[in-house]
């Protein structure tokens, strides 16, 4: 546990550290000078942090942390999921009191700077509804395979080293401890700049806690499936890429209540958080939600 805490406060110091670093300068100035996103360096610190404790501790870089590539079915898995609970959540949203369906792309929209907006707007309009969800489909997937090395950076902290320090640890109580962590990691960002949260950058600090909190019994299960780090990087790309699924064809509601990050994805995950319990323990039961990590 000493050295799970050692990993928290160096990934809280340094992830917090680079936010604010460019929130002072811009994001813009940020990727000017640095030749990347920030959200893209931001996923990076997680590693960062494991080569500065292994070397800190003198231990062998990278040893023992699930990166070998073993093909097997969780990484097509890892891959569907996070289209199905986008999909889920845009039905889930339209169920919702002051939510409707909409072709009109209002919630998306109301996301963008008045500029963009009116761009974005008129690149819509060359498109029937459903060949621009064709097309953004076609860029979620391909955003997705882009971001995968840079979600390999963050997952191999969260769910790789940090998940084998809680070994001891019941899979529930794991799964809670890095969810917390990994939630309040973002907070500069939501509350400065309102990142997933532009209407409500305060509230948003705590919906983004719930938001991974509910999001990591899932990647620590598809982890301790596929027996390696690289699916739940798979599974992070695309929950990233894939979330505009869910405000392009409603109108109405807040980014409180629809989205990925909002109400409707919270039970979204808490749907998909069921079907994967229900298939551990009646199908292949193997009850890893019951049992220790390092049982699993």
């Amino acid at each position: 546990m000493k050295k799970a805490i050692q990993f928290t406060l160096l990934a809280w110091i340094l992830g917090w550290s680079l936010q604010i670093f460019g929130i002072c300068i811009g994001p813009q100035g940020f990727q000017r000078i640095f030749k990347i996103d920030l959200g893209w360096a931001l996923m990076l610190i997680p590693t960062l942090c494991i080569i500065l404790l292994q070397l800190f501790n003198r231990e062998k870089l990278f040893r023992n942390l699930n990166i070998p590539i073993r093909l097997n079915w969780w990484f097509l898995i890892a891959f569907i999921v996070p289209f199905v609970y986008s999909f889920l959540t845009l039905g889930i949203s339209i169920l919702l009191p002051n939510i409707s369906f909409s072709i009109n792309h209002e919630a998306y929209l109301s996301r963008l700077s008045t500029d963009m907006r009116e761009t974005v707007r008129q690149q819509i309009s060359q498109f029937t509804p459903l060949r621009y969800l064709c097309y953004r489909l076609y860029r979620a997937f391909i955003v997705g395979l882009i971001s995968i090395p840079v979600a390999f950076g963050e997952e191999l902290g969260w769910r790789s080293y940090l998940l084998k320090k809680l070994k001891n640890k019941p899979f529930f109580h794991a799964s809670l401890f890095i969810g917390i962590v990994w939630g309040i990691w973002h907070f500069p960002l939501i509350l400065f700049l309102g990142v997933n949260y532009p209407q409500h950058s305060v509230a948003g600090v705590g919906m983004m806690i719930i938001w991974c909190t509910l999001l990591t019994p899932i990647m620590i299960y598809i982890t301790i499936k596929s027996k390696s780090v690289i699916p739940p990087a798979i599974f992070h790309a695309f929950v990233n890429s894939s979330g505009f699924i869910t405000i392009m064809f409603i109108k109405g509601g807040s980014d409180l209540t629809h989205a990925n990050t909002g109400l409707a994805g919270f039970i979204s995950l808490v749907i998909v958080n069921i079907a994967f319990y229900f298939y551990d323990k009646f199908i292949t039961k193997e009850n890893i939600f019951t049992k220790e990590i390092g049982d699993c």
